[in-house]
């Protein structure tokens, strides 16, 4: 395993350049040796753009081509997942509705987004295989050929799976510096985020925003919530939410100078908003850390 990890980290030094659609799926392919998840990169309407391996697992292939029902769940639940992951601009893990375990990572270029990074279909150790089993058997495969198929998911350690994410989030990183999805002519509502993304850290509001990229409120505020699925009011608290979180991880400043270092007013309605997002307070949080 560390070996493997060495490989790929000497892998991602020596590119530095855009990547070719070639050289895309090399690390696609190093990420998915190490992991043993199918890695895939999508554009911003999740439109598959490469992936290693190519094809997907067995089992998520048979469930989408048998049930159209089916492959409505599982394409509504990427969905709500990419959702999740822009409003936390971070990479997050969820299960799919047959509990296999996936991760995504929203990509950017500039601070528009350009696309995300997915690994998935894969299953944890803990787990047993009865969900994925009985769902072939539903659908319509004989129990000898379900078993046979969901053999072939691999299974993963639950106490590996946040160090494979931590390396994806990584790769997610280095594929948005070099340009792997490239960015068209941005949208209102990129510009809107590229803003937010890059002053978050300061008391902007709607109206600073609006004059920043030269479009009207109502313009800026619809064409944001029709292309990302939330508003800019949430997305901008989300990204200083999690600015917070990391401060609140990884220094000894107040609560007080915390909220203020990451664009709230007060202290008050940070810890409020706070506790909304994470379901715990400031000040709770950094206790818990700390014991």
């Amino acid at each position: 395993m560390f070996s493997r990890i060495v490989r790929f980290y000497s892998f991602i030094l020596q590119k530095r350049c855009a990547l070719n659609h070639n050289e895309i799926t090399s690390v696609l392919s190093e990420l998915h040796r190490i992991s043993g998840f199918r890695i895939s990169l999508h554009g911003v309407n999740f439109e598959e753009i490469a992936a290693y391996p190519e094809d997907k697992r067995r089992f998520c292939a048979y469930i989408q081509n048998a049930s159209e029902n089916e492959r409505d769940k599982c394409v509504e639940c990427d969905k709500i997942s990419c959702k999740r992951a822009l409003d936390l601009g971070e990479t997050i893990i969820y299960k799919c509705p047959q509990g296999l375990v996936e991760a995504i990572s929203p990509l950017y270029n500039f601070g528009a987004l350009t696309g995300f990074l997915m690994m998935g279909q894969v299953r944890l150790d803990t787990d047993a295989p009865d969900t994925q089993l009985l769902t072939l058997i539903r659908l319509g495969k004989q129990d000898f050929d379900a078993r046979a198929i969901c053999a072939e998911i691999p299974t993963v350690r639950e106490d590996m799976l946040n160090s494979y994410v931590h390396i994806m989030t990584i790769c997610a990183q280095y594929l948005t510096l070099s340009n792997a999805v490239s960015a068209t002519k941005p949208t209102v509502a990129q510009l809107a985020l590229r803003y937010v993304s890059e002053n978050y850290t300061e008391r902007i509001s709607i109206n600073d925003i609006c004059k920043s990229i030269g479009y009207s409120k109502s313009t800026v505020l619809t064409s944001f919530k029709r292309e990302f699925g939330t508003t800019v009011n949430t997305y901008l608290n989300n990204m200083r939410l999690n600015h917070a979180k990391k401060m609140l991880d990884d220094s000894t400043r107040t609560i007080n100078e915390v909220a203020l270092s990451s664009g709230f007013s007060d202290q008050s309605y940070f810890s409020k908003m706070f506790s909304k997002l994470y379901g715990i307070t400031p000040s709770d949080y950094r206790r818990r850390e700390d014991v």
